[in-house]
């Protein structure tokens, strides 16, 4: 009779410590508060944003080590916008942060709760960014040179309307530049850039009808997916819409080609691209 209690009590023990294992360390939990002025969902802001977080987090534990708050930007490694250490059962407070990116940024900002006993919770939201609705200034009179002249810029900074010349080796502002190598018998006509800008072909009645940061940012929007590094056989009255690889709050373009001087003779090099554009005003 003493074998048989036994050989019942053993599958009971068993079926007690499985339901045990988790429920003695439960995991914290976090969550972020709605209220007047409070983020708790996903939502679209203009780029540097002053955002406030309700975070309420309890310990699943007797208490919690610490709330930490990361931020990722279009699916890059993320970077700690705060790292707290607390304590107590349950914690609450209020995080102001300043959220900046650049137009059409997909920014994940991610709390995480972790227990006294090393177990963590996580939640996240996701923050779009848009631009703020503001004219566009027109620039007038701009040129590419071909790499090859040596004396002219060949490349193009379209935050600052200046050209850049081919001794300066830094590609962070090369929005625009010329493709020519060394080599080449006769000018490329293509444009690439040094810092990942992308290109969308448009309409003259793009380039008209766009008068405002908004206008630019839905054109992004709806041709996006068609967009290149490099544009080939540039001609007069071609449009593009611009994505500058340079890390700006608003960082598109729309650029006009209004002159193309294409010098047939080998060695003769005074070629260019001029054309005009619309910006922000900064």
């Amino acid at each position: 009779m003493k074998k048989f209690v036994l050989a019942l009590s053993l599958p009971v023990l068993a079926f007690l410590g499985s339901c045990g294992g988790d429920g003695a360390n439960p995991e914290p939990s976090i969550s972020l508060n709605a209220g007047a002025g409070l983020v708790n969902a996903d939502m679209q802001i203009m780029s540097d944003s002053m955002l406030k977080f309700s975070i309420t987090a309890t310990a699943g534990s007797e208490s919690l080590s610490k709330i930490t708050v990361t931020s990722s930007t279009n699916g890059a490694s993320a970077t700690t916008l705060q790292d707290t250490s607390v304590s107590g059962k349950t914690v609450s407070y209020v995080l102001s942060k300043r959220i900046a990116g650049s137009v059409d940024d997909k920014i994940v900002v991610t709390f995480t709760a972790t227990d006294a006993n090393g177990k963590t919770k996580a939640t996240s939201l996701t923050i779009s960014v848009i631009p703020a609705t503001v004219p566009l200034i027109g620039t007038q009179l701009q040129k590419v040179w071909n790499t090859l002249n040596g004396a002219y810029g060949n490349a193009y900074d379209l935050e600052t309307s200046t050209e850049i010349m081919p001794t300066n080796i830094d590609p962070k502002k090369k929005d625009l530049l010329d493709m020519t190598v060394t080599g080449d018998a006769q000018f490329s006509k293509s444009w690439g850039s040094g810092n990942g800008t992308k290109f969308v072909k448009l309409t003259s009645n793009d380039f008209t009808i766009a008068t405002t940061t908004t206008s630019l940012y839905n054109l992004w929007k709806n041709n996006s997916a068609s967009a290149v590094t490099k544009v080939t056989n540039l001609a007069i009255n071609d449009v593009y819409l611009v994505k500058t690889g340079q890390d700006l709050p608003f960082n598109l373009y729309i650029i006009k080609i209004t002159d193309l001087v294409d010098n047939p003779a080998a060695g003769n090099h005074n070629d260019y691209i001029e054309f005009s554009y619309k910006k922000i005003d900064n």
